[in-house]
Order: C-alpha cells, then structure tokens, then sequence
C-alpha cells in the first residue's frame, strides 16, 4: 500500500481522536476545559457544548475518508478544509482581538493537522497516479 495513504489515515484518526477528547472535556469538565486552554470565562458554556456536538458530528464525516481516502476523495478534501478553515477563523480572530490568545491553541492544533493532512493527501494521489502510469514501482521500494 502506498505508504502516505497509510499516513494519511493514520493522522486521521488522530484527528478524530483529538476531536472526540476536546468534547468529552467539553462536555465533563467545559469550565475546567476553557481555563486550561485560556478561552475566557464565560456566564454559560452552552456554545460550547454545542460547538462539541457539531465537532464530533464532523468528525464522524472524517471516518470514510480515514478508512478509504480514494474511494471517498472528497471527504478527504473536505477533512483538509474543515481544518484549515477553523484554524484560520482563530488565526484572525485572535488578530482582530475577537477572540482571547488561549483560541491560538485550537489554531495551531488544526492548522497543523490539515497541513499534514493536505501534504500527505497529495503525496498519496501523486504515488497513486505514478503507479498507474509504472504498475511496477508499486512493488518496488
């Protein structure tokens, strides 16, 4: 099997798993979770409990992609996006002074998953398509 493939699923589920943790910790502990990771205090924790259940319903979508990236290439697109797209809200958020420095965290967190993401995918299409074009090289190393 193409060995960035094998990565990309890999990083996947980690992702997966990054994501279910935040919302256990959301969902137990939410005014614990938003003092460790310097989120501001907050009167209610409702948005993030929310923010939590659309964050593991995502990440549900992530699992065909985890399991089968070519046969589901647009979730594996997706998954890049839905990383990098939030990274960049908390990017410029922090900026703009819309949200506090501990939302920096959750940036570096995503940006960095999709950014291994994006550049596994593409190596992972680019060996695939090498090996149509050469069938042989799939057997070599």
């Amino acid at each position: 099997m193409n060995i960035y493939v094998t990565w990309f699923r890999r990083v996947v589920w980690f992702g997966i798993l990054a994501n279910v943790s935040f919302s256990l910790a959301a969902f137990l502990k939410p005014t614990d979770l938003l003092e460790i990771l310097g989120l501001g205090s907050v009167d209610s924790t409702v948005w993030l409990f929310n923010y939590s259940v659309l964050l593991v319903m995502l990440s549900c979508f992530y699992i065909p992609a985890a399991l089968d990236p070519f046969r589901y290439l647009a979730n594996s697109w997706l998954l890049v996006a839905a990383r990098l797209i939030p990274a960049t809200t908390f990017f410029v958020g922090v900026r703009i002074a819309y949200m506090t420095k501990g939302f920096l965290t959750l940036g570096i967190a995503d940006s960095t998953i999709g950014i291994v993401e994006l550049i596994l995918l593409i190596l992972a299409l680019r060996a695939a398509s090498s090996f149509k074009n050469h069938p042989e090289k799939a057997f070599s190393n």
